[in-house]
């Protein structure tokens, strides 16, 4: 299933360009909003914002991958996933507090950039993960518990994120970023270097890619895994 989700996601690149598209424009909107109120965003909450828009791209993408990947999907879970949106943005809050209070027990990594990227991507996927199990599991408490081990899950397999992430930089540094669904809400959102775009696009990826195992893994694929690189090439 993991690799159906990854497969469906590279054959619909236009749709992740559409929604990079309308999450880069929202970004955008919610900045000028707080521009008028007189509230300048500093560099470090414009990547912030841009790495958010890049996420709710990826992730109404893979909603969609899972919904046509999985035979147990329930109807329209795609259309369910997006309308819990707003609960669980607000719910992501939480869990990124979580998530920062597990990376402070792990130990910092010696770039501080790097510890809050993953913490905030790792809490939008744990996010993501609990409405599924909210919306496609009986038992109680099933969003949550599914969360957390799909948290787990990413965390463990950390030596893997950093080499899907390194092949993204790879592949992406001879593109047009500009030009890429992958980079073009944070091209959109922030005016910023092309290395800097590239670095938080790979990890947005990487981090769907993970959370594409792990869900495939979770809801009935134990050999969940496979082909990694960036999306677009041949390896995705």
């Amino acid at each position: 299933m993991a690799t159906s989700m990854v497969d469906w996601m590279a054959d619909n690149r236009e749709m992740l360009d559409r929604f990079m598209a309308e999450e880069g424009s929202r970004a955008i909107h919610e900045e000028f909003l707080l521009a008028e109120s007189g509230s300048l965003p500093d560099r470090a909450t414009r990547i912030e914002r841009a790495r958010t828009a890049s996420a709710r791209a990826w992730l109404r993408l893979l909603a969609r991958a899972l919904e046509s990947s999985w035979p147990d999907a329930p109807e329209a879970l795609a259309t369910k996933i997006e309308g819990r949106g707003a609960a669980a943005a607000e719910r992501r809050e939480a869990l990124e507090l979580e998530e920062a209070a597990i990376e402070e027990r792990r130990g910092a990594s010696g770039d501080p950039e790097d510890d809050l990227r993953r913490v905030a991507l790792r809490a939008h996927a744990r996010a993501f993960a609990e409405v599924v199990g909210e919306l496609t599991l009986e038992e109680d408490g099933a969003g949550p518990a599914l969360g957390r081990r799909v948290g787990a899950r990413i965390r463990a397999d950390e030596d893997r994120l950093r080499v899907i992430e390194a092949e993204a930089r790879t592949a992406w540094s001879t593109r047009d970023v500009s030009e890429e669904p992958e980079t073009r809400s944070m091209s959109a959102a922030q005016p910023d270097a092309d290395a800097t775009r590239i670095v938080e696009a790979a990890a947005v990826w990487a981090h769907v890619r993970l959370l594409t195992d792990a869900l495939a893994a979770e809801l009935g694929d134990p050999g969940a895994g496979g082909t990694d690189g960036a999306p677009g090439g041949t390896a995705a």
